[in-house]
């Protein structure tokens, strides 16, 4: 067992140490990705700031979109005033996080088309305060409902995190629900397994002190270990 911010984290699943040897950080994080049906989105959202979303090849009907390229639209997502560039990451993470399943889509589009400039500058702000304060960056998003409608801890967190551009010490990793069925799985600690998966901040920092635990557990001097390849090892062993 091991103390974290006062709460005991259980050891490092051996599972998890075979699975981070056998992984290098580029196959799983950077490479991470998809092929996907960009022109879904851009048919719909054509008209709204931080549009057109585009792929790695700079089309905007089918591309790929992997967490290296997302990780890259972070920077601006931060300078940007107008909130323009966090709602451009805003747009490609959804499309990312979402694939082929676009259940919570429409919801979430009209929930930034019926208050664009709220929104824009609440994904601002969280953006900046992910890299320095996770619960402030949580509550962003969740101060008491969720601040975005359809749009839960599930996917507010896949934000949180591509807003850290790949620094490996980021500390808003993504925490999803096949993230939580793996750390329940592994611990038996029942804040993993919440009545809904509109979990609140409890939940997310138990599970951030979990994965930033047995990171530093596997690092060596010849590699550190982020957070967020254990999350991928989470989400891999989570169905």
């Amino acid at each position: 067992m091991h103390e974290q911010g006062g709460d005991t984290v259980p050891p490092t699943p051996p599972s998890l140490k075979s699975w981070i040897e056998s992984h290098t950080r580029a196959d799983a994080i950077d490479n991470h990705g998809f092929e996907l049906n960009l022109e879904w989105w851009n048919q719909r959202i054509a008209h709204l700031p931080g549009s057109p979303v585009f792929g790695s090849e700079g089309t905007t009907a089918k591309d790929r979109i992997s967490r290296a390229f997302l990780f890259d639209l972070a920077a601006d997502a931060h300078r940007d005033e107008t909130g323009a560039g966090a709602l451009r990451l805003f747009w490609h993470t959804l499309v990312w996080g979402t694939g082929s399943s676009h259940r919570n889509s429409p919801r979430r589009i009209r929930s930034i088309e019926a208050e664009p400039q709220r929104t824009t500058q609440l994904l601002r702000d969280a953006a900046r305060l992910a890299v320095s304060d996770p619960r402030e960056a949580f509550l962003k998003f969740q101060p008491r409902g969720n601040a975005i409608k359809s749009l839960g801890p599930n996917f507010f967190t896949k934000y949180l995190y591509f807003a850290g551009g790949g620094e490996i010490g980021h500390t808003c990793p993504i925490v999803d629900k096949r993230v939580l069925t793996t750390l329940h799985r592994e611990t038996q600690l029942p804040v993993f397994k919440p009545k809904t998966t509109n979990y609140g901040f409890r939940t997310y920092d138990a599970a951030v002190q979990t994965l930033t635990t047995w990171a530093h557990d596997l690092s060596t001097p010849d590699r550190t270990v982020g957070a967020d390849e254990v999350e991928r090892w989470a989400f891999a062993t989570g169905k």
